[in-house]
């Protein structure tokens, strides 16, 4: 999945488009404030969307691709979903409303949630919706509903989210797979709902089972493992009679590499203390001639020893090494028995297409749709925030950057300690000085001291500059609030060499317009 974010000659561009350029089309053309503003590739959207159509083309069974709407909801957005054919999962009765507004199928629509309201079961029934049964007493109102809220009884398709106790080893608050999580069924309560769903008369229909396990997942076994446990109770569904329970959903929550380019603002205090045991090894090993053949021995010491007082980036320490290993191949098994941390290229994340190759052969020869449904996948990376930095200080033991975009804008740092790249670029404020660096906190004005987009990076001194928070695209726009009375920012699609305004910025009259003409 290609990114559609890349620097030029020193400039950042959004497909076609210059970052200065959207910034002077925001003022221009679009008339709202330039910074903070979400910019979002069309063609990064579309190619997330292609990978995972791509990947489930090799399945022998029936599919069916959704996505989870709460990762970010804006109309446009939704809209260019459907027209790719993916479907849409549902977690409010507003949810509902919003998906059919964007004109997907309502047959397709998937209704998750563990406390719906009545109001909002009757809107999924009433479209026919496909329910998610997340407990007994969620079953029994979908029953009540059916029979009681309609001129004539209504049928319902449900489908049991079954919690499977497989902890798929992220952070606990994105942790929705095991036993001690608020989603899904126990095994004993499965067996009420099936109890319930037998009984005759019942005008809910079984059409198949649920699981999600979580967010940010970097392992496709976990998905394998619960395949396996859905298939096999499907099995014992289909024995006892439910003959249409022939849906599985997987969930969605892959993660995306949102580290891919950390080491490029990455300072030594970041380091685990077997990285730093490391690379003051390799370094006593250059002072100690251990490293006798080596005929750039005074280059690479000194970046290490630049890299340790964190006058450069892991990045540049990385390219010296680079540099030394073009020259001496032969010393790579050297160096990396000193600090192998340094060799280390590992990607952080499981694509699509792994995923499928995972359980692929789970699924061959049966009877079986699968659905999938992300949501961070598809969007995360279609996205950056642009903020203006406002200014610059420090205290006795940091320096920070102060930005314009906040914890309003992207509360993941502060509520799971995420991570979001950023970079520093020259923007029409900019008093820049690319060449001095330091290492700062990146913050916003809001009045919390968990007000951080970034902590301990290594940046061009950034003050009168743009930061770029990079992947904002899942979980940033949908969680913004108004907290200290600040305006959610605008929201700007890039398509090729044009852009458009795809949600204006609120207004003091907004937030102002629940307050009017009360009695």
């Amino acid at each position: 999945m290609a990114n559609c974010f890349t620097f030029k000659d020193g400039e950042l561009y959004c497909e076609q488009l210059n970052v200065k350029t959207i910034l002077s089309q925001c003022e221009e053309k679009f008339q709202v404030p330039p910074t903070p503003v979400f910019v979002y590739s069309k063609s990064q959207i579309n190619s997330n969307i292609s990978a995972y159509m791509q990947a489930l083309k090799q399945l022998t069974c029936d599919y069916q691709l959704n996505y989870a709407v709460k990762a970010n909801p804006n109309l446009s957005l939704l809209k260019e979903m459907r027209s790719l054919g993916v479907s849409a999962t549902l977690i409010s009765g507003h949810e509902i409303m919003l998906a059919l507004e964007a004109g997907f199928e309502p047959t397709s629509l998937m209704y998750n949630g563990g406390g719906k309201y009545p109001w909002e079961t009757r809107l999924a029934v009433e479209h026919n919706l496909l329910i998610n049964v997340d407990s007994v007493w969620d079953l029994r109102q979908t029953i009540e509903i059916c029979q009681k809220d309609f001129k004539e009884p209504r049928q319902a398709r449900v489908m049991l989210r079954l919690n499977l106790n497989i902890d798929p080893a992220v952070h606990k608050f994105v942790n929705t797979g095991t036993a001690e999580s608020k989603f899904g069924l126990s095994r004993e309560e499965a067996d009420q709902c099936l109890q319930i769903l037998a009984e005759p008369g019942c005008p809910v229909e079984l059409v198949g089972l649920h699981s999600h396990l979580g967010s940010t997942i970097y392992q496709s076994d976990v998905f394998r493992a619960s395949l396996e446990k859905l298939l096999e109770f499907q099995s014992t569904l289909i024995q006892r009679g439910f003959s249409n329970a022939k849906m599985v959903n997987i969930g969605g929550g892959l993660g995306i590499d949102y580290r891919a380019n950390e080491n490029q603002t990455k300072a030594w205090r970041c380091e685990t203390q077997s990285n730093q045991a490391e690379l003051k090894a390799l370094k006593d090993s250059l002072t100690t001639g251990q490293f006798d053949t080596l005929g750039n021995v005074d280059l690479l010491k000194t970046a290490l020893s630049d890299y340790i007082e964190e006058r450069i980036s892991f990045s540049d320490l990385q390219d010296t090494v680079t540099t030394v290993l073009a020259q001496q191949p032969h010393l790579k098994q050297q160096i990396e028995e000193f600090a192998p941390c340094l060799l280390s290229c590992k990607p952080n994340y499981v694509s699509p297409d792994e995923l499928i190759q995972s359980i692929s052969d789970l699924l061959a020869g049966r009877e079986i749709k699968l659905i999938l449904e992300p949501g961070r996948s598809l969007v995360a990376n279609s996205c950056v925030v642009l903020a203006r930095v406002l200014g610059c200080k420090q205290n006795t033991h940091k320096k920070f950057a102060i930005v314009d975009a906040s914890m309003t804008e992207i509360i993941r740092p502060c509520l799971y300690s995420a991570y979001h790249h950023v970079s520093i670029i020259e923007g029409p404020y900019s008093r820049w000085q690319p060449d001095s660096k330091a290492v700062y906190d990146v913050v916003g004005p809001v009045c919390e001291s968990s007000d951080f987009i970034a902590k301990d990076r290594l940046l061009p001194d950034p003050t009168g500059a743009l930061a770029v928070v990079h992947d904002v695209g899942a979980y940033c726009y949908s969680m913004a609030s108004n907290y200290n009375i600040r305006m959610r920012p605008a929201e700007i699609m890039v398509d090729g060499s044009t852009c458009c305004l795809i949600r204006r910025p609120d207004t003091f009259d907004d937030f102002m317009a629940p307050y009017r003409n009360l009695q």
